[in-house]
């Protein structure tokens, strides 16, 4: 499905087990994090994990933030606050879905935009995050121009007079503060799981996460893994385990 957010299309995907229950389902939100390189067509990206939790039965929702993907648009941490409020809109009462039980899985960026947005879209009924910053001064260039060309030159910023004031664009960055929002999730349940590995995000960054949410709440460190949490062959059993604490 196409969603739009500020004259900005957003491409999502639904998809449902097979053969669908007769029933309302539970869903899942996935929000992806920042690329880090241009697409590659051989890697499967998040599906392993739809295809697992449908068989869970669960409907899972994912969808590329703006300049990402399918979707339309430039990189910014502003507009994608607003992505993410779309793909929750079009939840809330969508067919076959119970509206009561809409968790969200956030990878990355994915995860530290999703803290605040579901600190304040109260129907999502808990937030795992899943390698997640706890600020993006510690991660991104000190030089914007730099910033800006890295995303260019793998297609995350797609016109050419964009961004219109870089400060103000990477200082977006910058604000992303998911500690702060947190607690504003309570009482529902906050899940923080993290690589004692993590080459891009500090494994510290966990514990600050974890520190600022409110119970009920759980901190996973896997040992061994780096970034990319979504191909640890453990994720999978670490995701079913929080979807059976929660749901």
């Amino acid at each position: 499905m196409t969603l739009s957010r500020e004259g900005i299309k957003i491409r999502a995907w639904l998809y449902f087990p097979e053969p669908s229950p007769k029933r309302l389902l539970p869903a899942i939100i996935f929000c992806h994090g920042i690329p880090g390189s241009k697409p590659d067509p051989h890697d499967k990206g998040y599906l392993p994990l739809f295809e697992e939790c449908t068989g869970l039965g669960f409907a899972c929702a994912t969808f590329n933030f703006r300049g990402c993907g399918l979707s339309e648009g430039n990189i910014d941490m502003r507009g994608w606050y607003h992505d993410l409020d779309a793909v929750i809109d079009a939840m809330q009462g969508y067919p076959g879905i119970d509206p009561s039980s809409v968790h969200c899985i956030g990878f990355s960026a994915g995860g530290a935009v999703a803290a605040k947005t579901v600190s304040y879209q109260k129907e999502i009924a808990s937030l795992l995050l899943m390698a997640s910053p706890q600020n993006f001064a510690d991660i991104l260039p000190a030089d914007p121009s730099l910033l800006k060309a890295h995303f260019q030159t793998i297609g995350l910023i797609r016109d050419e007079s964009f961004p219109p004031d870089i400060n103000r664009w990477y200082h977006d960055f910058l604000e992303v503060d998911p500690a702060h929002w947190l607690p504003f999730v309570h009482p529902r349940p906050v899940g923080v799981v993290h690589g004692d590995c993590d080459e891009t995000v500090p494994p510290h960054h966990a514990r600050r996460l974890f520190d600022a949410a409110w119970e009920p709440k759980r901190l996973t460190i896997l040992e061994g893994a780096g970034h990319q949490l979504r191909k640890d062959p453990r994720i999978m059993q670490v995701i079913r385990d929080w979807l059976k604490e929660v749901c």
